[in-house]
């Protein structure tokens, strides 16, 4: 009996190794058009919220509005937010929600095919730049998604494809982001700053 369950173990243990290297080949062998797709979905969906903010879309403008302090940005004349409700409304129901479904559907095909594409794995393979977080892709998705990923998070997160702090930041905004308590759980801590407020500070992802 004992030997028995002690092959039936080594089995499954056999199998998990086989389905992670597996993943893992196939990540390799495919990675240049998983880049370029990933890359074109974050900068789209980068884009057409940043737009919302700056009435552009030149990402060396928008880059240098975001370096600038918080008082700074708020009295900037030029490159101001979108005023009109009507098109701010356009801009959500006809640019981003529906494409935000596209992506979300898309990430979920990539994830169970080669596992989640985390920015760490994609540096791994690929000679690129990685200058974007797939992760982005997963907190913007539709509420309807929320139960299958968390369920698509845990067991990637259970499989080291997803870092602890990522997993927390993911789980919070799957969760409806009613309290912190997700990150807190998963490596994050409340921190005091030096002007007396409190912020969340990731201090064990690993």
């Amino acid at each position: 009996m004992n030997k028995i369950l002690l092959i039936t173990v080594f089995t499954l243990t056999s199998l998990n190794f086989y389905s992670q290297s597996n993943k893992d080949e196939l990540l390799e062998k495919d990675i240049a058009g998983i880049v370029e797709e990933i890359k074109f979905m974050y900068h789209y969906d980068q884009a057409t919220r940043e737009y919302l903010h700056f009435q552009t879309f030149d990402k060396n403008i928008t880059d240098s509005i975001e370096s600038l302090s918080k008082e700074m940005r708020d009295n900037r004349s030029n490159f101001t937010p979108v005023n009109s409700d009507s098109l701010k409304n356009k801009i959500w129901n006809t640019y981003i929600n529906p494409m935000d479904q596209i992506h979300t559907e898309r990430m979920i095909e990539i994830t169970q095919k080669y596992g989640f594409p985390s920015a760490q794995r994609l540096k791994k393979f690929s000679k690129d730049s990685i200058d974007f977080n797939p992760l982005i892709l997963l907190i913007h998705s539709p509420s309807r998604f929320s139960k299958e990923l968390i369920e698509i998070a845990e067991y990637e997160k259970s499989k080291d494809r997803i870092k602890k702090c990522d997993f927390g930041y993911l789980l919070w905004h799957l969760k409806g982001r009613s309290d912190f308590q997700p990150m807190l759980d998963k490596g994050y801590e409340m921190a005091k700053n030096e002007d007396g407020t409190f912020s969340l500070k990731a201090v064990d992802c690993e």
